[in-house]
């Protein structure tokens, strides 16, 4: 998991601490992954998930589905290098910035792998990213021998930009105007908001 995620192993100490920097740094972002099928909620909630958010009622209470957390979605923002905003064609209704951000996925547990979640998770940061955010390229960076990430990605629309050899990582990108990346999150994301407790 280390190894695929490009990731370190921390203590109990470090992680609190990394935790609270996320929480307090504006150039990152992060969505955590719970799977519906694992979750205590009722349907009859689900059903009335807009209902809800009007009430300010939970649908979602994150302290009884610790167990259906299943991974985590992230965005690191940036801005955009100059060679890149010449190629970018911004779209009327974009919000005015400049910002890029890498994003990564990780589903950690292998009984919900290859369902879809991962796409799902991916898709539904990204349209937050785009449209509330105003990130106007999105890119990751995979280990070559990571296929399945590497396919995920490209069945959403990212191309290849970069090859590190010396980390033997490849970089994909995806760079259109803000409605074309709208269509693509919506069409391959297949998700549902269910609001939860503010203070959660």
């Amino acid at each position: 998991m280390l190894e695929a995620t490009g990731s370190e192993p921390l203590s109990f100490d470090e992680e609190v601490k990394m935790q609270q920097s996320w929480k307090e740094d504006e150039s990152k972002c992060t969505f955590i992954v719970h799977a519906t099928e694992a979750c205590k909620l009722p349907s009859k909630k689900i059903e009335k998930t807009q209902q809800n958010e009007e009430d300010g009622e939970s649908g979602f209470e994150v302290d009884s589905n610790l167990e259906a957390m299943i991974g985590d979605v992230n965005l690191f923002l940036s801005d955009i290098e100059e060679s890149y905003e010449s190629d970018i064609e911004i779209s009327a209704q974009a919000i005015d910035s400049s910002l890029q951000a890498e994003v990564d996925i990780m589903i950690a547990r292998k009984e919900f792998r290859g369902k879809g979640l991962g796409r799902a998770a991916t898709c539904t940061m990204l349209l937050y990213g785009a449209t509330k955010l105003g990130i106007k390229r999105f890119f990751c960076k995979i280990n070559e021998d990571n296929t399945d990430s590497i396919r995920m990605f490209k069945a959403i629309g990212f191309e290849e930009c970069n090859y590190a050899a010396c980390f033997k990582q490849v970089e994909l990108e995806l760079q259109k105007p803000l409605h074309e990346m709208v269509e693509i999150f919506e069409r391959y994301g297949d998700f549902s908001i269910i609001p939860c407790c503010a203070e959660q």
